[in-house]
């Protein structure tokens, strides 16, 4: 229904939407194991890669989850204060990658803003949470809604808050994290299922095992499945197993995933019915068969199925035009072999 309605976005000079490359977000989530340095080190790695945009995750725990959380030790561990976090922005921005940024709380929404954020992700723990949608909606800021685990009357009033307060360039993100997630609970269909109720282009975050070959597949396939943007988790060092590595690839992994997608989406082509390509061009010339005589055909003779074969030659009359032919006399000798042709009559 809204397939040809929905329109690309826009962020700076890059376009989201169909007929545009696929927008690739380098997630770094927790992967810098509450280390400054090697969230720098992170961002530095991923300049050097075709990714459009890096996205970071900026909380203040004490607004974000409450002490007897059981993620209330690791959530200290792994924050980085808003000096931390700008010394990484400015890496970022001095880069050609777009600024993408989680903000779980107000204060850090308007950190954000501050440091010239060119996006927000909104997680899916606060789709339900109108103060963060409202403080988001009101940056007028591109929004990325995660739609991991909520339903679709969720989805749509965070549309309909995000939309009030003034968010007009919305793509909605289909996926979970499972640490990491099983394949069966991937449901790439799941993509085509929330454009076309909601009209609007839609990207996939994929959390399947980073060790798996099928971390490099899967969000592929999400391109063929209608994905306009994917979204990937890295991490310098697997081996290590820090926070947030299980669905993470490593730099060489990263680098050949990314290149994978520029190459794998050449292959979407058009749907739209279209001239051949030379390639096809030459492959036809190549394979379809034509009309040629079975043996010497003598001038006068007169054509008939028994004297031609429908076989692969020099691209000539096609077999379904023979009826064209049947019956005709031939105006000179035909050699065997030879294909037909009109002027042979």
């Amino acid at each position: 229904m809204f397939h040809n309605l929905i329109k690309p976005i826009r962020i700076k000079n890059k376009f989201i939407g169909k007929g545009y490359p696929t927008f690739i977000i380098a997630e770094m989530a927790c992967t810098h194991q509450g280390d400054v340095n090697l969230a720098c080190g992170l961002v530095e790695f991923v300049v050097k890669t075709k990714a459009d945009a890096i996205q970071i995750q900026v909380y203040k725990k004490e607004v974000y989850m409450t002490p007897t959380y059981k993620d209330w030790d690791l959530s200290t561990k792994l924050e980085l204060s808003q000096e931390d976090w700008s010394q990484v922005i400015k890496i970022i921005k001095q880069s050609d990658l777009l600024f993408f940024a989680a903000g779980y709380d107000v204060e850090s929404i308007e950190f954000l803003v501050e440091k010239g954020v060119d996006a927000f992700k909104i997680h899916s723990s606060d789709s339900s949470n109108p103060e963060v949608l409202e403080a988001m909606g009101k940056t007028k800021k591109p929004i990325f809604l995660s739609c991991g685990a909520a339903k679709i009357e969720e989805i749509q009033k965070a549309i309909d808050i995000l939309r009030e307060n003034g968010t007009e360039k919305l793509v909605l993100m289909h996926g979970y994290q499972g640490f990491p997630t099983k394949l069966e609970d991937t449901h790439l269909n799941y993509i085509k299922t929330l454009e076309r109720i909601f009209g609007l282009n839609v990207g996939f975050y994929d959390h399947v095992d980073g060790g798996s070959i099928l971390a490099k597949i899967i969000p592929i396939m999400g391109i063929g499945y209608g994905a306009q943007v994917i979204e990937k988790h890295f991490i310098l060092s697997r081996e290590e197993k820090g926070i947030d590595y299980e669905s993470s690839l490593n730099p060489d992994d990263f680098i050949e995933f990314v290149d994978c997608v520029r190459d794998a989406e050449k292959a979407i082509g058009e749907k739209n019915i279209r001239d051949f390509t030379e390639g096809e061009m030459n492959y036809r010339a190549y394979c379809k068969k034509s009309i040629v005589a079975r043996y010497n055909i003598q001038q006068g003779k007169i054509i008939t199925r028994d004297k031609v074969m429908f076989v692969r030659s020099e691209a000539g009359i096609p077999p379904d035009k023979f009826a064209e032919i049947q019956g005709r006399i031939a105006r000179r000798n035909i050699d065997k072999y030879r294909n037909i042709t009109y002027e042979d009559f």
